[in-house]
């Protein structure tokens, strides 16, 4: 057995080379006796192999590898550790609290004097009041609506009414407090107060027509929605006048023609007529005039003078102390004349039912 000097492997003694590392065997290496004649492989093609230095092949020498340090390498590297010193240096730097102090030993003793001044100090300054600042007003949460009662309003003369929104159809409920009222003008005195208390005029204007004109009653909301009332105020009646057909008398001598009615003024309290007169024959004392009525359509009471000029015409209010029921009208000359004649014409207006 022999152990190779180079891979350090054990061999049988026979193997003149070693099998792990094809080193030779230095025993087998022996000079041949001198008789014998040597004989020696020559590889063809006459080239000479190179001799394998073995001795070279496992002890490199260490030093022939080695190779110089750079000393831009040496740089680099001094670079990258004072830029890693400079990174850890500010990422402390950045945790770190301002102003803190561990030495406890060099820490000035608070003045507890100081202390409870800025404390009673810091009592005793108000705190800032926010200013308030103004809040723009919410839009309307419903859509505001136009709708008229759900029928026409009929009132007698004088006769009162409470507006409701119960009168009306309406997408959403509206409370009666939210509902300003206010009435139309018009002539037959219908009025109504801003909580829509209706009270119906007490004049029909036209004698032939049964109810007023339409007179509109409205109501809004702060939402600008409109509730509409049409209210027609009468009791229904109808008047026609005209000159009597015979004459009536007066004072046991007076005698004329008046105005009478178709009907009975029941409790009327007054009426406008519009009277003019022509003077064709003779002359008047004065320019006074009375008005009378025939009460009961029996007895004849005088209710106020007026001043007419001949030839021209006018519009007198005429109002009675109390209510009268009638249906003739007598309008005189005051004079002491017997001697005269006259033309006259008139219409009859805005009767008074109170």
């Amino acid at each position: 057995m022999w152990k190779c000097t180079f891979c350090e492997k054990t061999n049988f003694d026979d193997q003149k080379v070693c099998p792990y590392c094809t080193a030779p065997n230095p025993a087998a290496q022996k000079p041949a006796s001198a008789g014998a004649p040597e004989h020696r492989a020559q590889p063809q093609g006459g080239a000479t192999p190179p001799v394998q230095d073995w001795a070279s092949r496992y002890n490199p020498d260490p030093k022939a590898n080695k190779k110089p340090v750079k000393l831009d390498q040496i740089l680099k590297y001094l670079v990258i550790a004072a830029s890693a010193l400079l990174i850890i240096y500010l990422v402390t730097m950045l945790f770190q609290k301002p102003g803190a102090k561990t030495d406890a030993t060099i820490s000035p003793v608070p003045d507890q004097a100081l202390i409870a001044q800025q404390q009673t100090a810091e009592q005793e300054t108000p705190a800032p009041t926010d200013t308030p600042v103004p809040t723009d007003t919410p839009a309307p949460t419903r859509e505001p609506v136009v709708v008229d009662a759900v029928t026409e309003l009929y009132l007698d003369f004088g006769q009162t009414y409470q507006c409701t929104t119960k009168d009306f159809v309406l997408p959403y409920d509206i409370a009666n407090d939210e509902v300003t009222w206010r009435c139309a003008d018009n002539d037959d005195g219908t009025t109504c107060s801003k909580r829509g208390l209706i009270a119906a005029g007490i004049y029909q204007v036209d004698p032939e027509a049964r109810y007023s004109s339409e007179c509109i009653i409205a109501g809004t909301t702060e939402e600008g929605s409109v509730l509409t009332y049409h209210v027609y105020t009468g009791d229904g009646t109808t008047y026609s006048f005209g000159w009597s057909s015979s004459a009536r008398s007066m004072r046991g001598s007076i005698s004329g023609y008046v105005i009478v009615s178709n009907k009975m003024l029941v409790q009327c309290s007054g009426f406008s007529v519009y009277y003019e007169y022509e003077l064709t024959k003779g002359k008047l004392d004065s320019n006074t005039w009375s008005v009378w009525v025939r009460e009961d359509g029996s007895t004849w009471v005088r209710i106020q003078d007026i001043v007419l000029e001949n030839k021209v015409g006018d519009v007198f209010d005429i109002t009675f102390d109390h209510p009268i029921t009638f249906n003739e009208i007598w309008i005189m000359p005051e004079t002491y004349s017997q001697e005269y004649s006259y033309t006259s014409s008139f219409q009859v207006g805005y009767l008074l039912f109170e």
